[in-house]
């Protein structure tokens, strides 16, 4: 079967490019034949520019535009470096379709697999839904319109909900990646919304193996990743507390700045000491390559993804608080990986049963 997947892979966040490619990898090895649709979305194609000009001009007044230069100032450093890093991972890793708008999506696949990322998170998009991520676009009847662990805040999907009964009635099969959300998608659409794992919680080490670097494996440091900027000081002083505390010339890294290349970004976590995190992705990359992890939720309404996943994998002890320290040593995966097996279970049957083995 042809496959296409829409999804945010031209988003320049290591979450969003690795979990494209880690579907990419589980539908090829079902048979499929593959490919990332090269959707370009407009309000990601701006946001991810090394300078917008319609988002300069949209800021309200002089001040709002010296505001807008102010914050952006390190992106503007940096985003020439990071643009390269994801473009070459995109060119090297995905198999992509042609570059295409909305009115110009590829009709020859005979299944869109929409998902997973946060698609239907309107801050994402800058406020604004997109049809695409519903699969409102020209295609053959026969094809099939699977949703696969799509991603949402709960204040976006109350703001759709008396357009979401319509916008969801073209997927022949849906499911969300929470379990809150899947369950306010239910009761708003009456129809039947399942939950999957993110793709990357899918994957073993022979998928991850073409992408990792063994020149990290002989340095020693504790690794830090944050992506909003507020989180980054208390989470540095808890990372130099373990790095400290493991002794014997170890060092901090900071992923959450992205000036590291993609491949780095998951060769850096095969090898970590220690890995110190506020990120779902952070959470599941120490899961997969079991290295020993700290999650420091600040219960701020972005903790929810990563809470869920230890919740099921009976892991919240690898949660603490801030005033709590850090004590770095070797983990038992053992419970972890046995858990996470049977929750692939459904996941997978999903993928069997709505996109075929």
């Amino acid at each position: 079967m042809k496959v296409g997947i829409l999804t945010f892979h031209r988003a320049h966040n290591y979450g969003a490019v690795l979990q494209c490619y880690a579907l990419q990898e589980i539908l090829k090895r079902k048979g499929h034949t593959v490919q990332i649709i090269d959707y370009r979305q407009p309000w990601i194609e701006e946001f991810y520019k090394v300078f917008s000009i319609s988002m300069f001009c949209d800021a309200d007044g002089l001040s709002g535009k010296l505001a807008y230069l102010k914050k952006n100032l390190k992106k503007f450093l940096l985003a020439p470096m990071r643009n390269r890093h994801f473009n070459m991972f995109r060119l090297d890793f995905m198999d992509q379709s042609l570059p295409c708008g909305k009115g110009d999506i590829p009709q020859d696949y005979d299944c869109y697999v929409i998902g997973s990322d946060q698609l239907w998170s309107l801050h994402c998009l800058g406020g604004v839904l997109d049809e695409v991520y519903f699969g409102k676009f020209r295609h053959k009847s026969s094809s099939r319109i699977i949703g696969y662990a799509i991603s949402a805040d709960m204040n976006s999907v109350e703001a759709m909900e008396g357009e979401l009964p319509l916008l969801i009635k073209g997927f022949d099969a849906l499911s969300m990646r929470e379990e809150e959300i899947a369950d306010k998608v239910s009761d708003i659409s009456g129809q039947n919304c399942e939950v999957c794992l993110d793709p990357t919680l899918l994957t073993d080490m022979d998928i991850w193996r073409p992408l990792i670097d063994d020149r990290w494996r002989k340095r020693k440091y504790v690794l830090m990743y944050e992506v909003r900027k507020r989180d980054r000081d208390l989470l540095r002083r808890k990372a130099e507390q373990a790095a400290a505390a493991i002794g014997d010339g170890c060092r901090v890294i900071d992923l959450s700045q992205m000036s590291y290349s993609v491949t780095d970004f998951v060769s850096l976590f095969r090898y970590a000491s220690h890995v110190v995190t506020t990120s779902f992705h952070g959470c599941v990359f120490s899961i997969l390559f079991e290295r020993p992890f700290t999650m420091l939720p600040l219960w701020n309404g972005y903790d929810l993804r990563y809470r869920e996943l230890l919740e099921a994998l009976n892991a919240s002890d690898r949660m603490i608080s801030a005033d709590e320290d850090i004590i770095p040593g070797k983990m038992d995966f053992t419970k972890m990986k046995a858990s996470l097996a049977e929750l692939r279970k459904s996941s997978f049957s999903y993928i069997d049963k709505w996109i075929g083995e």
